[in-house]
């Protein structure tokens, strides 16, 4: 058996190599935040403020804006509405109850949701009586998704006739009109 000595420059570079090594894996750890982490980052700092002239879309506007991402697409050419980036799932009232399209598990925090006639009707938690929500046209941020995608909390702003970014509970299982679609936000390979 031949037992060499390594000489010191050998070892200084083996150790930066294992050094630069293990700032790399910890590089890896550290990922730049999503696009829908930046978007949810901006409605969170703007809690209880107006966001440009207080309209729900322009808090998803201006939130897509400082997350880098493309903005507001076309409406849909199917019933006049607005895209927010990649569609992810849509719920609608049905006769027998609830219908999705997509899979509610997807939804994330980040996410923009488009309501169209949206009635929300059912118990409060608890059981303590009964709650109703409505949003004929509106634009929310996810902020937290919780049983799988059943209850979602969103931030958004001019409801209930208040013009700033405030929290909200959405229990999805009690939709009883219109819809609600859900969509990813798309990186803008064009932003500055």
């Amino acid at each position: 058996m031949v037992v060499r000595r390594l000489t010191f420059p050998v070892l200084l570079f083996m150790t930066i190599g294992f050094v630069g090594a293990i700032n790399t894996l910890n590089a890896a750890d550290k990922k730049d935040p999503s696009v829908g982490e930046k978007v949810l980052a901006f409605c969170e700092q703007h809690k209880g403020e107006q966001v440009g002239n207080g309209e729900c879309a322009t808090l998803g506007g201006q939130a897509l804006k400082a997350a880098g991402a493309k903005r507001r697409g076309k409406d849909d050419p199917n019933d006049g509405d607005y895209t927010w980036g990649d569609w992810i799932f849509t719920i609608k009232a049905d006769a027998g109850g609830p219908k999705g399209e997509g899979k509610r598990t997807d939804i994330r925090p980040g996410d923009v949701i488009q309501f169209r006639d949206a009635k929300f009707f059912g118990k409060r938690p608890g059981g303590k009586g009964t709650y109703s929500q409505s949003a004929p046209h509106h634009t929310a941020i996810v902020q937290q998704v919780e049983n799988d995608g059943a209850v979602v909390k969103i931030l958004h702003q001019n409801f209930g006739g208040k013009k700033v970014v405030q929290e909200l509970t959405l229990r999805l299982n009690d939709i009883q009109e219109g819809w609600l679609r859900f969509y990813r936000p798309v990186a803008d390979p064009n932003a500055k």
